[in-house]
């Protein structure tokens, strides 16, 4: 009864430790998922993918149906897969803002997913707290996250964070920067506006 009432003690302590860590603060704009990091071209996302997954780059597949895009107004791929193994790689692409004609897109999201087993979801974890250290809102709870402004609440992890962020949920990893899409879309509406002619 006394060694229960002990253990017991030990769980609750551990768990009320754990609540009172600190948020810590993380660059994940120097993250790379499968050797791809955020503002790369295609050509260095290519070659860090394949050098880091140990693929042939013929075996990476482009967008097949490109459309037109808003800010360059020529067809682009809007991302490229990946695959070794069960785990799947998807990297996208956005327009660089203020626009370049010699660097027109840049990887602006990385995924990275394998099917759904607890195993899987446990070694996903285990492997991204390996490589990117112990995650901004801690180890508890249903999705890990990295970044350099997480919310003061642990449970809300770096949700509201509109910088350079890396969310991994069960077994789909997000390295990801909400403000470049922001900044395309200003981009995109100041260039839209105009004057009412009627």
């Amino acid at each position: 009864m006394v060694r229960n009432f002990f253990l017991c003690s030990l769980v609750t302590f551990a768990t009320i430790a754990h609540a009172a860590e600190p948020a810590r603060s993380v660059d994940a704009s120097q993250f790379d998922v499968s050797g791809v990091k955020l503002g790369m071209s295609a050509a260095e996302a290519v070659a860090a993918a394949s050098t880091k997954l140990q693929i042939d780059k013929r075996a990476i597949e482009f967008d097949k149906f490109p459309k037109v895009n808003l800010v360059t107004k020529s067809r682009q791929p809007e991302y490229f897969t990946a695959t070794n193994g069960s785990g799947k790689l998807t990297v996208y692409f956005y327009p660089n803002i203020p626009p370049d004609k010699s660097n027109q897109m840049l990887v602006g999201l990385v995924k990275y997913e394998m099917p759904w087993t607890p195993e899987n979801a446990r070694s996903m974890k285990a492997a991204a707290i390996d490589k990117f250290g112990p995650p901004s809102n801690g180890t508890i709870g249903a999705s890990t996250h990295w970044c350099l402004n997480p919310d003061k609440n642990l449970g809300n992890g770096c949700g509201e964070f509109q910088g350079p962020k890396l969310t991994l949920s069960g077994v789909s990893m997000e390295l990801q920067n909400p403000a470049i899409q922001q900044a395309i879309t200003d981009y995109i509406n100041k260039s839209q506006s105009t004057k009412p002619a009627f």
